[in-house]
């Protein structure tokens, strides 16, 4: 194998291939919190939405990660799901949202979740179609500018806002 270890003890140390998966995500995405922790406390715990999507696209560049990612969506054992730290990041954001729009009326929490999921739906989808929809569209997979394009029309699409009239 590619990692110098034999099949027998990858099956003696993780039992299943489900459980090799789920060990791999559980690591990249404690550093994908990690990461998006950090740039909520560099934006005095705010999360706005550009930051927490550059640490989003950041783990879903890497193909292999969004093809486990993909498998354990699609293969749950007992409706578990590697999704945990969902509610806490959706905690975190609507505190965020909070703070950014002091005054004024905050969207409730089905609206942020609401943002969050579709946010959450696009980057996956995008980090899961996007080499075979950029050639359909005539575009270079390998170019950085369509992935930039994207994200930043996402982050516009899903930036919550106050609603007008409101102070």
């Amino acid at each position: 194998m590619a990692a110098g270890v034999t099949h027998g003890l990858v099956v003696h140390y993780f039992g299943t291939y489900r459980s090799v998966v789920s060990a791999v995500l559980q690591r990249a995405n404690e550093r994908q919190r990690a990461r998006i922790r950090d740039r909520m406390r560099a934006a005095d715990g705010i999360p706005h939405v550009l930051p927490v999507m550059e640490e989003l696209f950041r783990a879903l560049v890497d193909e292999k990660y969004v093809r486990l990612w993909a498998w354990a969506m699609l293969n749950p054992e007992d409706g578990q799901t590697p999704s945990e730290g969902l509610a806490a990041f959706v905690d975190a954001f609507e505190d965020g949202v909070r703070v950014a729009f002091g005054d004024r009326k905050p969207p409730d929490r089905a609206q942020i979740e609401a943002t969050v999921l579709l946010g959450l739906s696009a980057s996956y989808g995008y980090a899961l179609g996007r080499r075979c929809w950029l050639t359909g569209l005539g575009h270079d997979p390998a170019d950085p500018q369509a992935d930039e394009s994207f994200r930043a029309a996402l982050a516009s699409a899903v930036a919550i806002r106050p609603a007008e009239g409101t102070s």
